[in-house]
């Protein structure tokens, strides 16, 4: 049998690229519908920036939605329920999970000035030390614990 010119096969790549996250598409459109649907019924005027930024959120979306849905184990109509309300909530959803970030981020920078803290107080403290040695060898006071300070053996 002939294939006519628009009856190609299709790649099975493809094919097992869509039965793999075809759903999160489909939720993804139904998602983003829903979302202007709601900002038009709340009065809100739907500008060209809304949606250039809705359309860069869009692929963290999906990402956090793909996520969820493997999460929780769902699949076909499931995961594209929990894709669209994800979509929905988009604004709310990356917000959250930038705050979560940025607490991480914090909390390792704190600890890693904490940490640095006390190295840059280590090395204070033992140029402090080393200039009360030199004072008290100067002076005399030094006592014989220096170790460092004794005088090789004449040999």
């Amino acid at each position: 049998m002939h294939l006519a010119m628009g009856d190609r096969p299709v790649s099975p790549w493809i094919e097992a690229a869509m039965a793999k996250y075809g759903w999160i598409w489909i939720g993804l459109t139904f998602g983003l519908a829903a979302k202007y649907a709601l900002l038009i019924k709340r009065g809100i005027r739907i500008r060209p920036a809304l949606v250039l930024a809705d359309v860069l959120l869009l692929p963290l979306v999906a990402l956090i939605a793909y996520t969820m849905v493997n999460k929780l184990g769902a699949d076909g109509e499931t995961a594209a329920l929990v894709t669209a309300l994800a979509t929905v909530g988009a604004d709310r959803l990356v917000k959250l999970y930038m705050e979560r970030f940025v607490q991480r981020v914090d909390i390792e920078l704190r600890s890693m000035a904490e940490q640095q803290k006390a190295v840059i107080r280590n090395e204070v403290q033992t140029e402090i030390s080393g200039h009360a040695v030199i004072e008290d060898h100067a002076a005399g006071r030094a006592p014989s614990e220096y170790v460092s300070l004794r005088k090789p053996p004449v040999g």
